[in-house]
């Protein structure tokens, strides 16, 4: 009995002190977690046991109409499960496929998820070897996600992919119907002025042969509506094998080739989000971004006063290779809740 009371006090001892170690941007206060009615909570398992195979199916099915089947069943199904009361506070372990990312302070979460699907495209017969139209198959990727606010009963704001009707590199604010759609993998929270902004870590494949990180601020109105974008990220940049043309950014990416891995997070020690520079391997490939890899060296930006502002080198930067990743705690859900990046280059 001893042996097991001194084995407990010393778990409790061992996670306060990580946890003292961990640092956020933001000081979270203590929120009371309501519970589900035991009815709810049962209807719950039910639906988190049927959105669990779905979102397997959505990813790892290799039939592309099974996927788009899946995806399809799969958004009502969750859509009914959101709408019990107090499902905010239900973790939806299982989800293995579905990113899931709660800032510090729990006002929301998001949830997002990726597509891949075929197409098919028609080779007119001038370009083709055979000299006859011909039909193939392209590969094509839709985001889908949705913003739940932390409240009893449901308040969330589906988001829209309409990456294909945007401009490349868009500065533009974005809303929940023409979002640049993406998977997250980190919120960091910063304030201003008495407001709140959300600094996002997205990834997102284009095509086959392209990747893409993507850093974007989240804010909300005076009507609670989400607002992605803001001209928060201040540098002078000259470096002709960047995509990057102007001196303040309201969202910030690296593009790159989808074999390549690249880092782009916040890193809680160094207080900066660092991010690989990436370079053509040749002056012919320069502008032909799917080419990109990473050269080696490392920039960053630093939050100063009201905006990020960047870094050209990093230089005391060195991956993290253990199994913490950077990604502050919330109040509600865990890290461990939310399933790794899928690795770059990998589709599935």
């Amino acid at each position: 009995m001893k042996k097991a009371f001194f084995a407990l006090l010393l778990a409790i001892l061992t996670l306060s002190a990580f946890s003292q170690k961990m640092k956020t941007p933001g000081k979270a206060k203590p929120v009371e977690t309501p519970g589900m009615t035991k009815a709810n909570l049962q209807k719950m398992k039910l639906l988190q046991d049927s959105l669990h195979i779905l979102s397997n199916a959505i990813v790892y099915d290799s039939v592309a109409a099974v996927r788009r089947k899946a995806c399809y069943a799969f958004i009502p199904k969750f859509v009914a499960a959101l709408k019990l009361d107090n499902s905010f506070y239900f973790p939806f372990d299982s989800f293995e496929t579905i990113s899931k990312i709660y800032p510090a302070d729990s006002s929301f979460r998001i949830f997002t998820w990726q597509l891949f699907f075929t197409v098919p495209v028609k080779l007119p017969a001038k370009y083709s070897k055979t000299g006859r139209d011909t039909v193939f198959q392209k590969t094509a990727v839709r985001y889908y996600g949705v913003i739940q606010m932390r409240s009893k009963e449901l308040k969330m704001f589906p988001l829209y992919d309409a990456t294909d009707t945007l401009s490349y590199g868009t500065e533009q604010v974005l809303g929940p119907q023409n979002w640049w759609g993406q998977l997250y993998y980190n919120v960091i929270e910063q304030t201003s002025g008495g407001k709140s902004y959300y600094t996002l870590f997205g990834f997102q494949a284009p095509d086959v042969l392209t990747r893409r990180k993507i850093i974007d601020i989240l804010t909300f109105d005076e009507q609670g509506r989400p607002k992605f974008g803001a001209p928060m990220f201040w540098f002078k940049y000259d470096d002709s094998t960047s995509t990057k043309t102007g001196d303040t950014l309201s969202r910030f990416f690296i593009e790159y080739n989808g074999e390549a891995s690249t880092v782009l997070n916040y890193d809680r020690d160094l207080e900066l989000i660092v991010f690989d520079h990436v370079a053509p391997p040749s002056d012919k490939s320069k502008g032909a971004t799917f080419s990109y890899v990473p050269d080696g060296t490392y920039e960053g930006f630093k939050w100063v006063g009201n905006h990020w502002q960047w870094i050209e080198k990093v230089f005391t930067f060195a991956i993290n290779e253990d199994d913490n990743p950077p990604i502050p705690a919330p109040l509600f859900g865990t890290p461990k809740h939310q399933p790794e990046l899928p690795k770059d280059g990998d589709p599935k």
